[in-house]
């Protein structure tokens, strides 16, 4: 993918996606198959991170050192219950999108992004001529 680019190794981060920034259906494949302990484990080192490091990171991932620190803020005063609640909800997330996902990969993979546009325009404009002309 070209939106994907190369990142230095991390601490931590070594193997993930062979070195390469992870892409959104990387992280939704990644947080379906997390438990809850895995959750906690990374938060936790989210939010002892030095922020140096945190801002790195939060670099190659297209943030701001400002959107960083506010995370790791947030994270460090999260309490357990509240974890498990949106882990919870982030885990559901995830399986609701591995499908379309999937099919999106799918596609990708087999028309060139161009015509993926052009087909979507297309469909749009005939959902709005069909809503000015009551077709259907």
């Amino acid at each position: 993918c070209r939106l994907r680019r190369r990142a230095p190794a991390l601490p931590g981060m070594a193997g993930m996606a062979g070195g390469q920034v992870p892409g959104l259906g990387d992280g939704v494949d990644m947080m379906a198959n997390m438990s809850p302990e895995m959750m906690q484990a990374g938060m936790d080192m989210v939010a002892n991170m030095d922020p140096a490091a945190l801002a790195d990171m939060a670099k190659m991932m297209g943030m701001d050192a400002g959107q960083a620190s506010k995370l790791q803020d947030t994270m460090a005063n999260m309490s357990k219950e509240d974890l498990a609640k949106w882990t919870g909800r982030a885990q559901t997330v995830a399986r609701w999108t591995a499908k379309p996902l999937a099919l999106y990969r799918k596609v990708s993979s087999l028309v060139p992004p161009t015509y993926l546009l052009a087909g979507l325009v297309a469909l749009f404009a005939l959902m709005v001529y069909g809503h000015q002309t009551d077709s259907f």
